[in-house]
């Protein structure tokens, strides 16, 4: 576990990185600049800056520097102006520079900017919390986002419409940008004040200046903006876009012989269209109707052999904008403790969780996904600092079509379902006081067998309180959360007996299993204080719970519950650069854990440490240490087992990120307790950018590992439960390849390839006798030679237990090798703002077998022999504004 508690994100459009420092106490003057309304011509966005309101004297200058040093004068001069009219507001930037051969320009794809760049920062609202970035880079790459939460959340996935256009000179470079009015929150006051910040990037010393002084220990960040004059008359506009869209696709794969369902090719046509409306200035809805996700990149292929779920993050468009409004962490931080939510979006549109049931000669076509019928979302924020959100979405039934010998019917493997998300943020005190909550639920109608394997209905909330005071230094959350299923017996039985909760297990004494149960509900909540602004010392102390009837998972998402966790945390900052550092971090967490049932689960701690030197390069590492754990989940129903604890260690370094060569490379390892475990990373990446519109990524990486009680089965006898476990030797070898050519900032193709390859071998084979005991050795006996033997015909071990001859149960063969490739080629084209054209090229090859390689030469062999999958879609979308 590495808890990097950070306070505030202070990135001002995630571009300028910042070290995530919570900022000041310090007095700063603010400063004004007033805009100018154009009359009666507006200017030309051509980036050249000869307009005749650009030669009026109401240029803004006197920068800081942000970085390096906190406060200096910038090494370059910067000016800005801004300028309006009744449905626009124009900026000009002038970025001189006396060495304009070392200007850093690099074409690359909306959002994500390289090179030198200015970036417009406008709060509009003047509610010192929320701001709109609008980002240009020297070759005319645009990146936008809205930062909330002043400054300590952005969503970079918001795209509005509006135009930019750079120009080069003897002098440096300037910059125009122009923005509709309807992009923009504001109110309808005859005269306005708002707040503004602008920033500019020199790349080739990692230089970041702003306008409005900025202290490195603030706390906070858009409530330093300066303020903007000059705005009359000015009428909020209503935002209404509409997206239609056509996707047409075929695709190729292996043909099964006899399976009329896999004749190695397939055509599909589907539309559906997308819009925004503007209910007013404040509140926009966001609609979709079938909607379809070609474009977006496939999760990554991986073996899960644990008892949990996997966690993918989202990259689905309509879901990811405004995501941090439509979000309810159960926890804090980031690594694992960042996935628990009350809301999480992969669930809507998910894949099938049944699979029907096929007699002999019958083949089954199941749909990848569930059908999206359609979704709404509303957000927006008033103009007394309450924030609303609110998503509604319905996905179909979703049927498998079955083959009987030239007979079809259809068996349903998911139900109809509505989701329903609900949140509210309300800000008090200046916005030191927030309180904020949610609520959701999940309704399905539910027929048939699938009553027994899904709740009903499905609900969850949670109230959220932080309070901030002495100039936001100090910091106090308080949390709490709960959640309500119901159902058919069967399906609160199941939700019992999953691997969340294992009630079932016979050492289980403060819950109860219950099967004649309709309904489930649980609780949760969280502590929390710290100190995250002024001076170089941070700390955080924190209490979370999760009761063991809790279950989010309808529409949320949570691996294990039954817990209790204690951490603290203490770090320290140094960012003023010397001889030795530009900046330098170091952590310290330690953490506890016990169950409902007052048992001690889990413990350790780690120190970290993160640098980037003189020249550029950047150091980090860390060691963990953990203490002996008891795992509720690890014998899959069976009584909780004592594991040993271990230490781990993890490293890293990062060449220079200015230069067109950077590489990095990265080794980690985990060493258990008395042998019981072991593994090792070693990774490796090159980035070389030869052209400045081309770049090409190459990330190998291998890891070994090996576990002496991994999971092969449980096997129930006459008298008892056998858990058997065995020896795992693992290899993996994953190696990704991107490459990026940006033929302009409108026009981009994109590669992406991953190979991945993983083979496990179990032996020493064992079942475990006393989980408890205090001796590791005595948790478990090994089968010796006599007890256990290999039937290579059906592929499975035997187990005598009292060698008389008699076989007393079987296993079947564990091993395993996995090879798949995973390969997309996108083509995106933004023929105008925000209409677009996507060609995808979709490649994929997969092969599993039972058994163990440890010849990655062969193994590539094979996955090159094996037959591919291919998709080629074309996807074309027209946005009328």
């Amino acid at each position: 576990m590495n808890l990097n508690f950070t306070a505030c994100s202070m990135l001002f459009a995630a571009m300028f990185t910042f070290i995530s420092n919570p900022i000041v106490a310090q007095d700063v003057e603010k400063k004004s600049c007033t805009a100018v309304q154009v009359n009666p011509h507006s200017p030309v966005i051509d980036g050249v800056l000869d307009d005749e309101v650009w030669q009026k004297n109401n240029w803004c200058g006197g920068f800081k520097q942000h970085e390096l040093h906190n406060g200096a004068e910038p090494s370059q001069q910067t000016e800005f102006m801004i300028t309006y009219d009744n449905d626009y507001l124009y900026a000009a930037f002038r970025m001189h520079d006396t060495e304009p051969e070392k200007i850093v320009s690099r074409v690359t794809r909306r959002d994500d900017i390289e090179g030198d760049f200015v970036a417009l920062g406008i709060d509009s609202y003047f509610d010192k919390r929320t701001a709109f970035i609008f980002t240009v880079t020297v070759s005319g790459t645009k990146m936008d986002m809205v930062m909330t939460e002043n400054g300590d959340r952005e969503d970079p996935n918001w795209d509005p419409i509006w135009w930019a256009k750079t120009s080069r000179n003897r002098n440096g470079w300037t910059a125009e940008m122009k923005i509709p009015l309807n992009q923009l929150r504001f109110s309808a006051a005859d005269e306005q004040t708002w707040g503004i910040q602008v920033g500019r990037y020199l790349h080739r010393n990692q230089e970041t200046d702003f306008w409005q002084h900025v202290p490195k220990d603030a706390p906070g960040f858009v409530h330093l903006f300066g303020e903007l004059h000059g705005l009359k008359g000015l009428t909020p506009k209503r935002q209404i876009e509409v997206a239609p869209y056509v996707v047409t696709k075929t695709e190729s794969f292996k043909p099964e012989e006899g399976n009329p369902f896999m004749t190695g090719r397939r055509n599909g046509l589907n539309a559906g269209v997308d819009a925004k409306i503007g209910l007013t200035n404040n509140f926009t809805l966001d609609l979709t109707v079938n909607p379809d996700f070609g474009q977006v990149e496939a999760d990554p292929a991986m073996i899960n052999l644990t008892e949990f779920e996997t966690y993918f993050e989202e990259k689905r468009p309509f879901f990811i904008e405004g995501g941090n409004l439509l979000s309810f962490p159960l926890m804090f931080g980031d690594g694992d403790l960042a996935s628990n939510n009350l809301f999480y979006s992969r669930r809507i549109g998910r894949a099938p969780q049944r699979y029907p049931d096929l007699d002999d000669n019958e083949y089954a076509r199941v749909p990848s996904n569930t059908t999206i019928l359609g979704a709404a979302k509303l957000t927006g924020r008033s103009s007394n600092g309450l924030s609303v959100g609110l998503l509604e979405s319905v996905t179909g039934n979703a049927y498998a079509n079955i083959d009987s010998v030239g007979y079809r019917y259809h068996q349903m493997v998911e139900p109809l379902t509505n989701y329903t998300v609900a949140t509210a943020k309300q800000e008090y005190n200046s916005g030191n006081t927030i309180v904020s909550g949610m609520v959701t639920s999940t309704n399905r109608s539910l027929t048939g067998i699938l009553k027994d394997e899904y709740h009903r209905n499905a609900f969850s909330g949670g109230v959220d309180l932080v309070h901030m005071w002495a100039n936001k230094k100090y910091m106090l959350a308080a949390k709490l959360f709960g959640s309500h299923v119901n159902g058919s017996k069967e399906a609160i039985l199941g939700t019992q007996t999953s691997s969340a909760r294992y009630f079932q297990r016979p050492d289980i004494k403060h819950v109860k299993l219950d099967s004649s149960r309709t309904s489930l509900s649980g609780t949760g909540g969280l502590l929390q204080f710290g100190k995250s602004g002024e001076g170089h010392l941070r700390y955080m102390a924190a209490v979370a719970w999760r009761s063991p009837q809790l279950e989010i998972n309808d529409i949320g998402f949570v691996q294990n519950v039954d817990d209790i966790f204690q951490v603290v945390w203490v770090g320290v900052r140094y960012w003023e650069p010397t001889k030795l550092y530009r900046w330098f971090n170091v952590n310290i967490n330690q953490w506890t854990g016990w169950n409902f049932g007052g048992e001690s689960t889990y413990k350790g701690g780690n120190i970290n440490l993160n640098l980037q030197l003189p020249n550029y390069w950047f150091i980090g590492g860390g060691v963990n240490w953990n203490g002996e754990n008891l795992s509720a989940s690890e014998l899959r129903g069976g009584p909780a087992i004592k594991l040993p604890g271990g230490i781990n260690y993890w490293l890293s370094l990062n060449s220079d990120g200015r230069k067109n060569l950077i590489f990095g490379v990265s080794n980690s390892a985990y060493l258990g307790n008395y042998n019981s475990s072991k593994s090792s990373n070693y990774s490796f990446s090159i980035t070389y950018k030869p052209l400045k519109s081309l770049l090409v990524r190459i990330s190998p990486s291998y890891s070994k590992s090996k576990s002496e009680l991994a999971y092969v089965t449980n096997v129930n006898t006459l008298n008892d439960t056998r858990y058997v476990r065995g020896t795992l030797d693992r290899n993996t070898w994953v190696m990704s390849l991107r490459v990026e050519y940006s033929i302009n900032p409108d026009l981009s193709v994109q590669y992406y390839g991953r190979p991945y390859f993983t083979s496990g071998k179990y032996s020493d084979f064992k079942y475990i006798t006393n989980p408890r005991a205090h001796k590791y050795s005595d948790r478990y006996s090994q089968f010796t030679s006599s007890q256990i033997a290999y039937d290579s015909n059906n592929e499975e071990y035997l187990v005598d237990e009292n060698t008389d001859g008699t076989n007393d149960y079987s296993f079947s063969n564990r091993d395993f090798n996995y090879l798949n490739l995973q390969s997309n080629l996108i083509v995106r084209w933004e023929y105008r703002p925000g209409s677009t054209v996507y060609f995808v090229w979709t490649h994929g090859k997969e092969n599993y077998e039972s058994v163990y390689s440890n010849s990655i030469g062969d193994d590539v062999d094979n996955l090159w022999d094996s037959h591919p999958h291919n998709i080629f879609l074309v996807k074309f979308s027209y946005r009328f504004n």
